[in-house]
C-alpha cells in the first residue's frame, strides 16, 4: 500500500507518535523534587524537559484525534486498481502509485485519467477538512515541541550534576530514552559517559572530603 506524497494525509506511525502514546518511565515521575535538591544544576533543567514532554505529547494526542477524525469522517483517498493478471486488486494512496500500477493494464491512459480524477476529488475532500481542523498547524507545532524536548534532553547531559539527584535524573532518562527511543545515533554512549563523568567526580568528592576528617585512612582516586 503506497501513502499520498500530500503531506495532510495519513502518515506512517513514526517514533514520536510512539512517544505519544508512551508514560513518563516512574524513575523519572519518582525523581527528587527541586525543593530537595535546588542546588544541583540538573534539577530545573528536568523540570523544564518534563514540561516540553508534556506538550509534546499532548499535541501528538491532538494531532493523531484530528487525523482519527478524518479517517473516520473522510477516508483515506484511495483508488482501486484491478489486477491485470487475477491476483488481488491494488489499493493506491499516491497519484504516482497510480500511474505505476497501471502501466500494465490494457487501456492504461484512460484507465488512469479516471482514477486520477477520482483520487484528486477525494484528496480535496481529505485536504479541505484538514485545513478546517488545523491538522498542518498542530503537526508543525508537534515537530516543533519534540525539537525543544530533545534539546532540553541534550542539555541535561550536557551538564554536571552535582548531587546524588543530578545522576539519577540522568540515569532515569537514559531508561526513558531507551524505551521510547532517541534520535541521537549515538546513544546511548554520549548520555552513559556523561553520567559515569559525574559519578567519578562526585566519588573523588567524596574521597577528599574523607580524607579531611582526622585518623583516616583513604585510598588513592583514579
Amino acid at each position: 500500500m503506497t501513502v499520498s506524497e500530500n503531506t495532510t494525509s495519513p502518515t506512517s506511525v513514526s517514533r514520536r507518535s510512539l512517544l505519544g502514546g508512551a508514560a513518563t518511565t516512574s524513575l523519572l515521575r519518582a525523581a527528587p523534587s527541586s525543593a530537595q535538591a535546588a542546588p544541583d544544576p540538573i534539577v530545573p533543567l528536568w523540570e523544564e524537559w518534563l514540561r516540553l514532554r508534556a506538550r509534546a505529547i499532548g499535541l501528538c494526542h491532538r494531532w493523531q484525534d484530528i487525523e482519527t477524525h478524518l479517517m473516520r469522517k473522510i477516508g483515506i483517498p484511495q483508488v482501486l486498481i484491478p489486477s491485470s493478471n487475477n491476483l488481488a486488486d491494488f489499493r493506491a494512496q499516491s497519484h504516482a502509485a497510480i500511474d505505476r500500477a497501471v502501466t500494465m493494464l490494457p487501456d492504461s491512459i484512460e484507465i488512469a485519467a479516471a482514477l486520477h480524477v477520482d483520487f484528486a476529488k477525494q484528496q480535496a475532500r481529505w485536504d479541505w477538512e484538514a485545513a478546517r481542523l488545523g491538522l498542518v498547524e498542530v503537526k508543525r507545532q508537534e515537530d516543533q515541541a519534540w525539537d525543544q524536548e530533545a534539546q532540553a534532553s541534550e542539555a541535561i547531559f550536557h551538564t554536571h550534576a552535582t548531587s546524588l539527584a543530578g545522576i539519577e535524573i540522568k540515569i532515569a532518562l537514559i531508561v526513558e530514552l531507551c524505551s521510547t527511543g532517541s534520535d541521537d545515533p549515538e546513544f546511548p554512549l554520549p548520555q552513559l559517559q556523561s553520567t559515569l563523568a559525574d559519578v567519578k567526580r562526585l566519588r573523588r568528592q567524596f574521597d577528599d572530603t574523607r580524607c579531611s576528617e582526622p585518623i583516616v585512612a583513604c585510598p588513592r582516586a583514579d
